[in-house]
């Protein structure tokens, strides 16, 4: 028979690994985190608890399957690691609660720019690409600038509702457009030119403003993600790539044109590039000639898989376009869901501290103050069509 585990989250979850594979006589091992990773049959996969993090948001049930799938109301998708060659990757830096031992730590996770940061003066563009992780869990964040506010930033408020950008401790708020669903991928752009202050969302202008006419920021940039000093007021939960810093003022055509391509690092006014890629000393590259490799503070570098010939959207979980990992399959996992892991070896440390439930209809729940309300996210797995089951492919 095989093994059902619903997945139960409170604050946050730490699941620490799920193996699974066929039986050989090789195939326990311990990890350099302190994790017992446990390798059985596919269709009896395990969540091994990681006993160097809070374990007690996750709680396994184990269960007989002969009742899996009455009145579920999620999707049923597919886990296989055969199809990794179907698709392409591209890094990112994810952002969490997890240090790289997977403890929980709280908000530290980001990157370091301040052993020589670009100096871009009071003419400038920055950019990124971006993804929001559960509303960005702790209502925003910033994606870029420095822990004092004085640098050039652009930050979210209220789990997305507004976005803020500027220097010198003074923002300008502007409302995020409804139709934007910042779980999926976005770029998002600032340019200054001495007097207007630009801000654009996948290479629509949506802002300008002339409030800071004549002002230079008085600080560089010194971090990308969250505050690496603590204070979690500025904690966002999600994923960034693509961080680009120009000395000058790119145009709308400029931006619209390379913002879904990668760049070569040479091209002219670029003074840093950050496409994610990683040295030997754990550092994130920059491509341009001024290498200013960035320190990786606690956050992940994870592979991004995206389109090919038979999968132009990258993987969804069905049978053609299966999800490779675990990994890829947990980001995109919300109440309801039934994930099936295909036969295979399948080695994953895996920390997430939000998944992508609907908790709308729940108890006193509102998204913009869910953490002030009380309400256990435990609630979203009250029925059990909504709870979220990882179990491997029946035959197998």
């Amino acid at each position: 028979m095989k093994n059902i585990f619903p997945i139960f989250l409170s604050a946050f979850l730490s699941l620490t690994l799920i193996s699974c594979s066929k039986k050989d006589d090789s195939s326990s091992s311990t990890s350099s985190t302190g994790s017992t990773q446990t390798f059985v049959d596919a269709n009896h996969c395990r969540l091994t608890k990681n006993t160097s993090s809070r374990n007690s948001s996750l709680i396994v049930n184990e269960r007989k399957s002969d009742s899996r799938s009455s009145g579920r109301t999620g999707r049923v998708m597919y886990v296989d690691k055969s199809a990794l060659p179907q698709y392409q990757t591209d890094n990112y830096l994810l952002l969490d609660g997890f240090d790289l031992d997977s403890d929980y730590v709280g908000g530290l996770d980001g990157v370091h720019l301040t052993n020589n940061p670009p100096d871009i003066g009071n003419n400038f563009t920055l950019e990124l690409r971006f993804q929001f992780d559960d509303g960005g869990y702790y209502g925003g964040g910033q994606l870029i600038g420095s822990a004092s506010y004085k640098a050039p930033l652009i930050k979210f408020d209220e789990h997305g509702k507004y976005i803020r950008y500027g220097f010198g401790g003074t923002t300008i708020k502007v409302d995020k457009p409804d139709s934007v669903n910042l779980e999926n991928w976005h770029h998002i752009a600032t340019t200054f030119d001495g007097t207007n202050y630009k801000l654009y969302l996948d290479g629509i202008e949506i802002n300008n403003s002339t409030a800071f006419s004549g002002l230079t920021p008085p600080e560089p940039i010194t971090m990308i993600g969250n505050n690496l000093e603590g204070k979690t007021v500025l904690r966002w939960l999600g994923k960034v790539d693509e961080v680009r810093i120009w000395n000058d003022t790119r145009t709308q055509g400029e931006i619209q044109a390379n913002m879904n391509k990668t760049l070569v690092g040479n091209e002219s006014g670029l003074v840093a590039y950050y496409p994610m890629d990683v040295n030997n000393n754990w550092e994130i590259i920059d491509k341009t000639s001024n290498a200013n490799h960035a320190k990786i503070t606690n956050a992940e570098i994870l592979p991004r898989f995206f389109d090919n010939s038979s999968c132009t959207n990258g993987p969804d979980g069905t049978t053609t376009c299966p999800y490779p990992t675990i990994r890829s399959a947990l980001d995109n996992v919300t109440s309801g869901d039934h994930v099936y892991i295909r036969e295979g070896r399948y080695t994953e440390l895996l920390n997430t501290e939000a998944l992508n439930v609907d908790l709308a209809g729940h108890r006193g729940f509102s998204r913009s103050s869910d953490h002030q309300s009380g309400l256990d996210i435990d609630d979203a797995f009250l029925k059990e069509e909504d709870k979220i089951i990882f179990e491997g492919y029946p035959g197998e």
